[in-house]
């Protein structure tokens, strides 16, 4: 049995793990991470009983045998500590990291695997894999990435988002790739080699981002959307189970889906 613990757990990620992982018969939650100064006793009403609910990453890491993390950046960053003191894996999809929280990922992975993935869902993760050969095999094409997510979501673009242009970068076709996020207002005519990025907020959107290839005959276009959180909680179990024997490293879920 994989014991888990989760990093978030009264996140509406850390509840769509909860809620995947009750049907598996091969994992089992037993702790989960809480802010300090939270009322644990209200929390626990909705949690199921044997699950150990701790303010103390170290506590968590003694029990577990991978993390995931579906929290904020300064949360993830003492997680990726706590995990590399631990010896635990670590399994992360919080987004809007910036060069410190990137580098402190880096750094755990030195000692335990670590998976970091800004989407956990599979048909994104194939759509990563494909992307650079696009990229390669259309090279002159225009490229435009679109991204739909809830009113409440805080970072934009997406970490999807960003990802996907990665990818088409990975391809180190010529020209080089630019991001526009956005266009106008005024004039903008396209240059070549521009990547325009569109984040759209409104409503309850889980997620759904696009890639558009153009030339002027003819097009391509890529459209993934989640119907739901426990897409992504699928995933992170997955990359849960395929991250616990591996060497250190740092991980994107697309490694360890086509290894």
């Amino acid at each position: 049995m994989l014991r888990i613990g989760v990093i978030g757990i009264t996140g509406r990620m850390g509840q769509a793990v909860l809620d995947v992982a009750s049907s598996a018969r091969d994992i089992a939650v037993v702790a989960g991470f809480v802010r300090p100064g939270r009322d644990t006793a209200t929390l626990r009403a909705a949690l199921p009983p044997s699950l150990l609910l701790t303010d103390a990453l170290p506590d968590l890491m003694r029990l577990v045998d991978v993390a995931i993390d579906f929290s904020h950046p300064d949360l993830t960053l003492a997680a990726a500590r706590a995990a590399a003191s631990a010896g635990v894996p670590l399994v992360s999809g919080t987004t809007g990291l910036a060069e410190a929280h990137q580098a402190a990922l880096l750094d755990a992975a030195q000692h335990v695997p670590i998976v970091h993935a800004a989407n956990f869902s599979l048909g994104i993760a194939v759509l990563l894999r494909i992307l650079p050969e696009l990229r390669r095999l259309f090279v002159d094409w225009d490229i435009e990435i679109i991204e739909r997510h809830h009113r409440g979501k805080r970072d934009a673009p997406s970490g999807t988002a960003l990802a996907l242009l990665r990818a088409l970068d990975a391809a180190q076709a010529e020209p080089a790739l630019t991001p526009v996020y956005g266009r106008g207002p005024g004039e903008a005519p396209r240059r070549p080699g521009e990547v325009g990025l569109h984040a759209v907020r409104a409503g309850g959107e889980v997620g759904r981002h696009s890639v558009l290839l153009a030339s002027d005959d003819e097009g391509l276009e890529f459209t993934h959307w989640a119907q739901n959180r426990r897409a992504y909680a699928r995933g992170a179990l997955e990359a849960a189970r395929r991250i616990r024997n591996r060497p250190p490293g740092l991980y994107t879920f697309s490694d360890l889906l086509f290894a």
